[in-house]
């Protein structure tokens, strides 16, 4: 008489052992899937001046959705020059952290629409006030700062 009730249903075994086959094999499909995605990428290209490859101000703004006048005040940069050359390289260490905010952004929520929504909202980290404030302030990297921790899982 057999002593467990795995041993009586052979075909249960069987079948979980074919269970656990396609499991391993699916693991394995994972790993190289996640593996092509570890490569060195470009998150939100778009946002990129197609001949220089530098950051465009006026596509930041849109994804941002303000205007660029208000973009460009917000972070003490010339308006009639970022509007001349939106890419101009003497802007670009003024929009990378606002570039890296919004690929975080990116990266947690997926939809523009969504980072707008989170850009909108007071937070308590931020004393209350929007993240786009901050940035529209000339303070974007107190909103890096933030969002890095998150995204390294560090508590605020």
């Amino acid at each position: 008489m057999p002593t467990t009730l795995l041993e009586a249903r052979p075909e249960i075994m069987e079948r979980a052992a074919e269970l656990q086959s396609q499991v391993a094999a699916m693991q394995e499909k994972l790993q190289v899937l996640l593996r092509g995605i570890g490569g060195i990428q470009v998150v939100l290209p778009e946002l990129h001046d197609e001949t220089t490859g530098r950051i465009d101000a006026q596509k930041l703004a849109v994804y941002l959705g303000v205007p660029l006048k208000r973009l460009a005040e917000g972070l003490q940069l010339n308006y009639k020059a970022i509007h001349r050359n939106p890419s101009a390289e003497a802007f670009q260490s003024t929009l990378k952290p606002v570039k890296r905010s919004a690929e975080i952004l990116h990266d947690f929520f997926h939809k523009p629409e969504t980072v707008r929504v989170w850009l909108n909202t007071s937070h308590p980290d931020l004393d209350g006030h929007t993240a786009l404030e901050l940035i529209l302030a000339n303070n974007p990297n107190a909103v890096l700062r933030i969002l890095e921790n998150a995204a390294a899982g560090v508590p605020v």
